[in-house]
């Protein structure tokens, strides 16, 4: 169970009706007992024509970077968030909300398209010639440093005392 109230197709019926009078979503919630949250969320449906065909199942839309940065900055300039969300359709008032969100965080360029699926994992940057090169540079710098090791090793006096005849 998901915690949503699910209202019966009457209510929304008459919340339907009380819209279509005029009525705006702050009274219809009054009228109906309903949080205004729901109001306010099924008047937009209301306006997008389809409060009453709540239990259809809708495809996810995808929304362009223009419309997105269209959208906010007419916000911005001062239209009132209901006339945008019914003007350009947006599916529901939190979206836009997250829009105005990010573009006000990062700029137009938030609102991009992200990539779909999983970051591909980089295995190597390093090309095959590289990582050979690199291998052979290692093995001569160890060998090296054994041979210095060896020299050092001969050149110190033994420590055991020798015997004297």
């Amino acid at each position: 169970m998901d915690g949503r109230i699910n209202y019966s197709e009457e209510t929304r019926m008459e919340a339907s009706r009380q819209f279509a009078l005029g009525y705006g979503y702050f009274v219809v919630a009054k009228y109906l007992g309903l949080p205004r949250g729901t109001a306010r969320t099924w008047q937009d449906a209301y306006h997008q024509g389809h409060l009453l065909h709540s239990g259809d199942v809708r495809e996810n839309r995808i929304y362009s970077q223009q419309l997105k940065v269209a959208a906010v900055e007419k916000f911005l300039a001062g239209t009132p968030k209901t006339d945008i969300v019914l003007e350009f359709g947006i599916s529901a008032r939190s979206l836009f909300d997250r829009w105005v969100a990010i573009y006000r965080k990062e700029g137009p360029g938030g609102l991009a398209p992200k990539p779909k699926g999983r970051k591909p994992q980089v295995v190597g940057t390093e090309s095959l010639e590289a990582k050979v090169y690199r291998l052979e540079m290692e093995n001569a710098l160890l060998k090296k440093f054994q041979a210095l090791m060896a020299k050092e090793k001969a050149a110190q006096p033994s420590k055991r005392k020798r015997s004297r005849h």
